[in-house]
């Protein structure tokens, strides 16, 4: 308001100059004029600058006036510069909530501290309509039952906790912490997934089946020790190079080591056309993994189906008392709706047998293989991760259905005939090979909710025994439906 003042005052003034000089100019014009018509006109001019003069005054009186005002508003201003600076200041340092259909995240404004709340739930039924009545029984029952607990802090330090509730036990899955500075280089230390088998570790939300393939029998599951694991070219190689315990197949490791033998691991998977331009290609990938150790002690492996009963073990008196090693070939292509996974898996391992009879060491090999082709008919991207339905199922609208894929897969295990000719195991109890077939169907309602029914056919060569004679063990046919909410 000052300013205007400052405005108007010189605007007036130089209004009544400009009268002045007009009314002069109007007097020299009009000296022909009559002397009572120049007198009333000055009047009137002088009346005019008068009331001018008048106006002046009055805005000269407001003056002070409005630097009193101008100065109220700018402290107001200031004031509310102060309070929105101060909201500004108190939102950063709000934590930041969120929950999604990744979870329940609670992290600090810069994301250095976090927190996310997970989970895997599966509700499973397992109906057989054939096999060994003496190992197998239908049932329902809970597969998995985890919560997961992860996040990060110090911004570079992430862990993750996941405890197992499922089929009546209490287990802790996976319990690790990784130093995560650069993709190029990580270590991580703690329990989780040996990296070895491609099938293993692919997520469990995300399998085509409700069971792993018999290859699982050849490889490790989870064991505790360091890995450093990185990528590299462009992130087209993934690679991981541990130190373990030392676990025996299919099996996850207790909370601490019985012996001082550890495992060497390493893996490399190459994704060599990941950011090529031809779509066809992006999707394939294939690596190699392989593990070397020693081992004694009753650290043997025990083989099983599909439905979770034994096919093959050692008879009693055989040991772990030597190397160890395995070799794990592993490929995958997914190219629109089409996926294919396929696998091969050796173990090589000494054992040392003792008996009343013999006291005998030797070295024998394992050897697998499983492929899988699968398909999506309603139109979703097929991928060794998440796929995310196109119309998400919705029961109030029939445009949404939700994502539905087939699958197929045929899985086999040869032991080594050896073992059973030097009397390491019993060919009347322990079968030679396994070989399964199964089919699949997956209805994906969103990206939380899995539906899957499944049928397996295992069949086996040797394994029983009739009046003494050695036979076939009766083929392992089984239904499974699965039910999983994951986020």
């Amino acid at each position: 308001m000052e300013k205007r003042v400052a405005v108007v005052l010189p605007n007036l003034l130089g209004a009544a100059f400009a009268v002045l000089l007009l009314a002069s100019s109007a007097v020299h014009a009009q000296s022909t004029a009559p002397a009572d018509e120049k007198d009333q006109e000055i009047e009137l001019l002088k009346s005019q600058i008068k009331q001018l003069e008048g106006r002046v005054r009055s805005l000269e009186e407001l003056a002070p006036k409005v630097k009193v005002i101008d100065r109220k508003v700018d402290a107001q201003e200031e004031t509310q510069l102060a309070n929105i600076d101060a909201e500004r200041a108190k939102a950063l340092e709000m934590p930041i909530i969120k929950a999604s259909e990744q979870g329940f995240r609670l992290a600090s404004p810069n994301d250095d501290y976090r927190i996310r709340f997970g989970g895997v739930l599966q509700t499973n039924s397992r109906f057989f309509t054939s096999g060994d009545d003496k190992n197998i029984s239908s049932t329902f029952y809970i597969n998995k039952a985890r919560p997961i607990i992860s996040g990060a802090v110090g911004k570079y330090f992430e862990y993750q906790i996941t405890p197992d509730f499922g089929q009546g036990k209490t287990i802790l899955q996976d319990a690790w912490i990784n130093f995560g500075y650069s993709a190029l280089a990580q270590l991580q230390a703690g329990k989780y997934k040996a990296s070895v088998n491609l099938e293993r570790l692919q997520a469990d939300p995300y399998l085509e089946f409700i069971q792993r393939s018999e290859v699982q029998n050849l490889v490790p599951n989870r064991d505790i020790g360091i890995q450093l694991n990185g990528l590299l070219l462009d992130r087209r190689l993934n690679y991981q190079l541990a130190l373990m315990n030392g676990v025996p197949n299919n099996t996850a490791s207790s909370d601490f080591d019985n012996n001082d033998a550890k495992d060497f691991i390493g893996r490399a998977f190459l994704t060599p056309f990941k950011k090529s331009e031809y779509e066809w290609l992006k999707g394939f990938g294939a690596g190699v993994a392989g593990t070397y150790g020693t081992e004694s002690g009753n650290t043997t492996s025990v083989y099983k189906t599909w439905g979770q009963s034994t096919w093959f073990n050692y008879n009693n008196g055989v040991t772990a008392d030597g190397a160890r090693e395995r070799l794990d070939g592993q490929a995958y292509y997914y190219w629109r709706h089409l996926g294919l996974m396929a696998e091969y898996a050796q173990d090589h391992h000494t054992l040392r047998m003792t008996s009343k009879n013999a006291n005998l060491t030797h070295s024998f090999t394992d050897n697998g293989y499983m492929a899988q082709i699968s398909y999506y008919l309603t139109g979703e991207n097929a991928s060794y991760g998440q796929v995310a339905p196109l119309r998400p199922f919705d029961p109030l609208e029939f445009e949404g259905l939700g994502a539905l894929s087939v699958a197929a897969r045929i899985s086999n295990v040869a032991t080594d005939t050896n073992q059973f000719r030097l009397g390491f195991a019993d060919p009347g109890v322990a079968a030679k090979t396994a070989t399964e077939v199964a089919f699949g169907i997956n209805w994906i309602l969103n990206n939380n909710v899995k539906y899957s029914v499944d049928y397996a056919d295992t069949f086996f060569r040797d394994g029983a025994s009739t009046n003494g004679t050695v036979t076939d063990r009766p083929a392992e046919s089984v239904f499974e439906t699965q039910l999983q909410i994951a986020f």
